[in-house]
């Protein structure tokens, strides 16, 4: 209980529940095993007791833990999963299972190995579907792509009017979606389609600045830990709700990417992400050209 004009305990008991036994449908959720990647089929993921027989006995192993006030105060944060720091040492075992190096992403801005800018803007609703220029919105990042909703086209003046020079997309950027319900962690790579559209603000423009960093980071191994298991893991912790929608903020910049030790496997994962990135790019390179042959589609 927090109380206006007290001097405050000095810890604070918090505990996580990562489920409760059953989703908004009523339909039972069944406990994920995050190193097997498998369901156990015979318990029902509810962590609730779990939770209540660690206050009862006094002893905080997983789910309950102490966290300092003034921490709490200093960050302006309150929600418990913010400072769990038990899920943190889970991801710290599986990554160094799989031999990998948990890198901060501010740390990769520090070092100028990444830059990144915010999205442009959102125009007056009456200008959507009025032109050519895409507006793209938290929905539109889907599979590793932008998708140009035609009913959201705005003319070219409004374009001009949000998108300065300062925010210029370039090829191979990744578009990373900080706001808004579920979406939350999903990415894209910009393509040569897509480099005059505006993004919401919303959506976090990333970018490789050091091609030569010590991490062997390509835009297409970024997109590659953007999209890691490990990464999703960390939004966990990191996603808050502010005012009714899900937001991460500024804490996108203390996720942790889970980069390979093995040079020679990041060149390979690089590289396997790069041709199916170049093959969804050649097959929209053919849709175009569809269009001059044939006419104006819709596709």
């Amino acid at each position: 209980m927090l109380e206006k004009n007290i001097p405050q305990n000095p810890m604070v008991n918090m505990a996580v529940a990562e489920e409760m036994g059953h989703n908004h449908q009523g339909k039972e959720i069944y406990r994920w095993n995050y190193e097997t990647k498998s369901i156990n089929k015979d318990e029902v993921w509810d962590d609730i007791p779990l939770i209540l027989n660690e206050f009862r006995k006094n002893k905080f192993t997983k789910y309950c833990f102490k966290t300092g006030y003034k921490d709490c105060a200093g960050n302006s944060v309150f929600v418990p999963r913010y400072y769990w720091k038990n899920k943190t040492g889970e991801i710290e075992e599986i990554a160094a299972k799989d031999n990998l190096l948990l890198v901060p992403v501010n740390q990769l801005i520090e070092e100028k190995v990444i830059t990144f800018f915010d999205g442009h803007g959102s125009p007056p609703a009456e200008y959507k579907g009025m032109g050519e220029y895409p507006y793209i919105r938290v929905k539109d990042i889907v599979n590793w792509e932008i998708y140009k909703d035609p009913t959201a086209k705005i003319p070219e003046n409004i374009y001009k009017l949000y998108q300065d020079g300062k925010k210029q997309l370039h090829e191979k950027d990744i578009v990373y979606v900080r706001r808004g319900s579920y979406r939350i962690g999903s990415v894209a790579m910009v393509s040569p389609y897509d480099t005059e559209v505006l993004l919401t603000r919303e959506i976090l423009v990333l970018r490789v600045a050091d091609k030569n960093n010590k991490y062997g980071l390509t835009p297409h191994y970024l997109l590659y830990l953007l999209s890691h298991a490990l990464t999703s893991m960390q939004s966990f912790n990191k996603v808050l709700i502010e005012t009714t929608l899900p937001n991460i903020g500024d804490r996108w910049r203390e996720i942790r990417l889970p980069v390979s030790k093995d040079e020679a496997e990041r060149k390979r994962i690089s590289e396997r992400i790069k041709n199916v990135i170049e093959s969804k790019w050649n097959a929209i390179k053919e849709i175009e050209k569809l269009k001059e042959d044939f006419g104006e589609i819709t596709t």
